[in-house]
């Protein structure tokens, strides 16, 4: 991966005024300075070189890890700056110094970018954090929203929940909007109502000469069709969504079955079967079934947000008709908020829902990383057999998450956004935990074994939310049959507003150098969380 990153590295130098080259920010301070308001903050960190000999201005002693809530990256990243922007004008404000100056531009919404992406992918970047950018705005009267992209899923599901509303997204009330809706923006409510991002109306975003422009589908068309699910930072930086709200489930249950390993193969087998070989009318779009493996348990969680619940026990019954008893099993229904805030997997105690999700807006830093593939056939008996023996010598903290991809999704037309993933049964992301470099090591040794195991059963395809840089051949993994049509929005005849590109590889490369975006400058969504997802 270094050398990787080193030749990308090197490939910037021919530019005159390359980022590499810089001895100073000094003009970049000074622009930023004349447009900027003075009540904006800005930081310059210490550990980047080039700000460390200023006699303009005096760096700070900065931790930028706080801006990234997971170590996912292998790299460290330096920015120039950081910049705590207000509004659409400041973002405007400082892509004008960027392009002026010939700057990269990272826009970070919640810093949950599974690769660290939130911070950049090159040296002496500019970021611009939108965090503050978060207002929410409810149409309670055409069931819509309108929210800045910094806005946070948890507030977002309080303050719509208060019109009987909600969005279809993940479950984590920490990850910002902006990452999360750009990449598709998948949760359990996707079955039912698709993802977040085929509710995506219409977008406030700033392009790279500086200019805000509307994009919907009348206005931009191109990118509005890339935006919905191509993933975030590609083309502009959007500052504003207006969102088609769904109605909030009256009731969520929830039935959970666990096993212990030596009944992980019927199991996987059993959840298999219920996917593939019972067909979709049995499964109404209100049924969600989950599946966690690990090397100690696995189990298999059934979520129901309908009101018929002879329907949801008739698929419980369905699913332990042919299983050995399970170790435990247990059962809950509660209204949609709480359902929120217990598949935060944060104990409230006796605070109410509105602190958590109002006011408790960051998550410990983590170390963590993750791969994912796409299925659209069940996993072969032979290959069950290598992934559970590969399962088996796991030393770590390790989890197999197995969703659905289908439902409500596969209904809508492949073409209609950027998402291209729209005919696939499941997915599993396969996520370590190391504990210290030396552990990240052997666990990484691990996860590819794992991974290897089951990766020809595969379509060989993945999730950009759930981005891993060390996949090959990253642009058919991730936009599948739309690469070309997202390479060639950057031809773009001259006179619109957007002169786009996308990146060559997720580490920031370009096809052109006239664009400030690195590529990745959006935070990717983080996992729906669950109640034994995580081990900590």
């Amino acid at each position: 991966m270094v050398n990787i990153f080193l030749i990308i590295f090197i490939a910037r130098c021919y530019r005159t005024n390359s980022t590499l080259a810089r001895n100073g920010n000094d003009d970049l301070q000074k622009c930023l300075s004349s447009l900027l308001p003075s009540s904006i903050r800005t930081i310059y960190p210490c550990s980047t070189l080039a700000n460390q000999h200023s006699s303009q201005y005096q760096c700070e002693h900065f931790n930028i890890d706080q801006l990234s809530c997971i170590r996912g990256g292998r790299i460290s990243h330096f920015p120039a700056v950081i910049v705590y922007a207000m509004n659409s004008n400041d973002v405007q404000n400082v892509v004008r110094c960027a392009t002026k100056l010939n700057y990269i531009v990272n826009a970070r919404s919640g810093g949950h970018s599974y690769e660290g992406y939130s911070l950049g992918s090159t040296y002496n970047n500019i970021v611009i954090n939108m965090e503050s950018i978060n207002y929410i705005h409810i149409n309670q009267h055409d069931g819509t929203g309108t929210f800045g992209a910094g806005a946070r899923l948890g507030p977002i599901y309080y303050r719509t929940y208060q019109y009987n509303y909600t969005i279809n997204a993940g479950r984590c009330p920490w990850v910002g909007l902006a990452g999360h809706a750009l990449g598709g923006g998948h949760g359990v409510l996707s079955r039912l109502h698709g993802l977040l991002s085929d509710n995506i109306l219409e977008m406030k975003a700033v392009n790279a000469q500086g200019e805000l422009i509307t994009i919907n589908k009348t206005h931009e068309t191109e990118l509005y069709w890339a935006l919905r699910g191509a993933g975030g930072g590609l083309f502009v930086i959007v500052t504003e969504f207006k969102i088609r709200l769904v109605k909030s489930p009256s009731i969520a249950r929830r039935f959970s079955s666990l096993w212990y390993p030596n009944a992980t193969k019927l199991v996987m087998q059993r959840y298999q079967s219920m996917l593939f070989h019972y067909k979709i009318p049995n499964f109404s779009n209100n049924l969600v079934l989950e599946m966690l493996v690990s090397n100690t348990h696995l189990e298999i969680s059934i979520f129901y947000f309908g009101i018929e619940f002879e329907e949801f026990n008739k698929t419980v019954s369905m699913l332990l008709a042919k299983l050995p008893t399970p170790r435990r099993t247990h059962f809950d229904e509660q209204d949609w908020l709480t359902f929120v805030s217990k598949a935060a997997e944060y104990d409230v105690g006796s605070r109410d829902l509105q602190w958590l999700l109002l006011d408790r807006l960051a998550y410990p830093t983590f170390d963590f990383k993750s791969k994912h593939l796409f299925y659209d056939r069940p996993i072969s008996s032979p290959n069950l057999d290598k992934f559970i023996d590969a399962l088996a010598s796991s030393n770590g903290q390790s989890v197999m998450m197995f969703v659905p991809w289908d439902g409500h999704i596969s209904t809508i037309s492949v073409n209609e956004t950027a998402f291209p993933h729209r005919h696939f049964k499941f997915g599993i992301q396969f996520m370590i935990y190391p504990n210290n470099k030396q552990h990240e090591k052997q666990q990484m040794n691990w996860l590819k074994q794992v991974y290897l195991s089951v990766y020809n059963d595969s379509t060989k395809h993945s999730f950009i939310n759930y981005i891993d840089r060390d996949v090959p051949n990253w642009m058919n993994v991730y936009y599948h049959i739309h690469q070309k049509r997202l390479h060639n929005i950057q031809h773009i005849p001259q006179g619109s507003a957007w002169d786009g590109t996308i990146p060559s590889h997720p580490m920031g490369q370009f096809f052109s150098s006239n664009i400030p975006w690195d590529g990745m400058g959006w935070d990717e969504s983080l996992v729906p969380w669950d109640s034994h997802l995580f081990f900590f």
